[in-house]
């Protein structure tokens, strides 16, 4: 790495979340030190505060209209992000429920995993392969509580390539909406690093956030039958879930050659005139479990 920069640093805009905020600031604390996690907080909820204690909070005006929010949102993370790659060799940007973690297999360290590189050799943005968890609960009954790791309760997902997001940098650089894709033309899906996207992770907590964001949507714009917008994957995420739930996983595995080789294959232009460039999307029909090698990992 270059010596005048410091390793590392994670960033995320959060607004509640306490949950997810507390988990992800216990995991990238630990790989980067709080004094290189950077939280964005909108409306400036005192909470978040304190649980990222030793961290650097910037609290963000709340926007009661949310007008093109997302797209906002992005065009302020990808500018941080840009800036940041000054003082840093890697950031690593996202949203605060998702964890960037290696195969333990591998190594217990991100900031020394990344440090494999050689300096002619380091790619300029680091997609992982994404890893959705999904909370069956007859399957996984017990709760999760502060005293155990996440994946010691839950270890059921699926595949979704939505989320092969090219969250690490070290150049500047720009997201779309989201996160899911960014301008940089050159691909890096990386061998050991998965991104744990957490929404389904738990049965309540699943109904409850996306009732609250559910209700949100509708106080902003309204009921979605009652305007033109494009139906959103926050829309019908709920209905998504439940039919996930009650399925049961077909293998114990993260070993999927011919999905990455076909990801890789995929590789293009997000479209004709998009700027953004894509792996391509999709998600598996079936269901899957982590090894118990990956319960300590957070």
């Amino acid at each position: 790495m270059d010596d005048t920069k410091a390793p590392m640093a994670a960033m995320t805009m959060v607004g509640g979340d306490h949950f997810f905020l507390r988990r992800w600031v216990d995991y990238y604390g630990r790989h980067l030190g709080r004094e290189h996690l950077y939280v964005l907080s909108h409306g400036g909820d005192p909470e978040h505060r304190k649980i990222a204690e030793g961290c650097n909070v910037i609290y963000l005006p709340h926007d009661a209209t949310r007008y093109c929010f997302n797209q906002r949102r992005w065009q302020m993370l990808s500018m941080f992000t840009s800036g940041f790659t000054r003082y840093y060799n890697w950031i690593l940007t996202g949203d605060v429920d998702e964890i960037v973690a290696v195969d333990p297999a591998v190594s217990d360290n991100l900031v020394e995993y990344l440090k494999r590189f050689d300096a002619d050799a380091r790619p300029p943005v680091i997609s992982p392969l994404a890893i959705e968890m999904v909370h069956n609960p007859t399957l996984e009954p017990e709760p999760i509580t502060e005293d155990r790791n996440v994946l010691d309760v839950r270890r059921i997902y699926r595949l979704n390539a939505n989320y092969n997001k090219p969250c690490i940098t070290r150049n500047k650089i720009t997201f779309a909406p989201g996160g899911h894709f960014a301008n940089e033309r050159r691909k890096f899906l990386d061998p050991d690093l998965y991104l744990f996207h957490l929404r389904f992770v738990d049965y309540d907590m699943t109904e409850e956030r996306l009732s609250l964001r559910k209700s949100q949507r509708t106080r902003q714009s309204g009921a979605l039958e009652q305007t033109s917008r494009k139906v959103t994957g926050w829309d019908n995420a709920w209905e998504t879930y439940k039919q996930l739930s009650v399925k049961e996983p077909v293998a114990e595995t993260v070993d999927f050659p011919d999905l990455r080789q076909k990801l890789n294959d995929g590789w293009r232009r997000k479209d004709e005139k998009s700027p953004f460039f894509t792996f391509g999307g999709g998600r598996s029909k079936e269901l899957y479990k982590l090894p118990d090698r990956f319960a300590q990992v957070f």
